[in-house]
């Protein structure tokens, strides 16, 4: 992987980056950063040393020689960024563009729009799944997988993943990912296997099971309009009964339970235009919260 040097005081120099107000950033600060021309985004990393840090770098290197394989809406570090001869970070190219958290959110963007998008999404996994069945590189999974790492380009419209610093690839170890934690609906289903690797952060192994079930997890936390991934098995079984109430398919509910049984999880792409205004409005947690009353 190809280095930037910068001296101590260039990158006192730096500015932060304003990031949205949806993004979460516990391991790094984020600095607006101009190479010969090309705007990026330097990330440095808080932990820069021991085992952690050596994973992180493992992952680096192994996105960077298999850059070939993956799709170009997937923004990948470039460099890495030494100050003083120390390896503070890495650069990503910029995005001018708008979080997919806040599109999700927004009142003001028709549901069509938002559908498009989060079609987007089952669209890469797929990719991905035809890269690991197809090419080399068999073992790569997004693994923190959610909606706060996706931003839409302003110019095409076109969905770009960000943060695959955190990914599965080759033999790196996992990283912590949002929707994969101890306080998730899917504790203590087997189909997801607990991280015995005492050194890593990552709390569940990531496969193509729990890069679908954060995908599903995205889709049902904008239909609830809040986090229903904590909410607890009983209120999600409750809140799929309800979804059926209201008219929801039953093949896209099908696969949303899949998440928390044994059985393969499920792409649910092809069902998503199924969805209507008005069962979008209905399944928000405003109005749920009402009816279940």
């Amino acid at each position: 992987m190809k280095i930037i040097s910068l001296s101590k005081k260039k990158f006192e120099e730096l500015q932060e980056l304003k990031l949205s107000r949806e993004i979460f950033n516990t391991e790094a600060k984020i600095y607006d950063f101009n190479y010969r021309g090309d705007k990026k985004v330097l990330k440095t990393l808080y932990t820069l040393n021991g085992y952690t840090f050596a994973n992180k770098l493992y992952t680096l290197e192994m996105l960077d020689s298999n850059r070939n394989y993956l799709p170009t809406s997937f923004y990948i570090p470039d460099y890495l960024c030494t100050v003083d001869g120390k390896v503070v970070g890495f650069t990503i190219p910029k995005i001018e563009g708008t979080n997919l958290t806040e599109i999700l959110k927004s009142k003001n963007i028709d549901y069509k729009e938002q559908i498009y998008y989060l079609k987007k999404i089952g669209e890469m996994l797929n990719q991905l799944h035809n890269i690991r069945k197809y090419t080399s590189l068999k073992d790569f999974y997004i693994n923190d997988l959610h909606d706060s790492n996706f931003i839409v380009d302003n110019n095409n419209r076109e969905l770009k993943v960000i943060d695959l610093d955190s990914c599965k690839i080759g033999s790196n170890e996992p990283f912590a990912a949002r929707f994969l934690t101890p306080f998730s609906i899917i504790k203590g289903i087997d189909k997801y296997k607990l991280n015995e690797d005492k050194h890593s952060n990552g709390y569940i192994v990531p496969n193509s099971d729990t890069d679908l079930y954060c995908y599903i997890m995205i889709i049902m936390n904008y239909l609830y309009g809040d986090k229903l991934s904590s909410s607890g098995i009983e209120n999600f079984y409750e809140y799929l009964n309800y979804l059926e109430d209201v008219g929801v398919n039953k093949e896209l509910l099908n696969i949303f339970s899949k998440v928390v049984t044994n059985c393969k999880n499920e792409n649910p792409l092809n069902y998503l235009d199924s969805l209507t205004s008005e069962q979008i409005y209905r399944a928000k947690q405003s109005v749920y919260s009402k009816v279940k009353k």
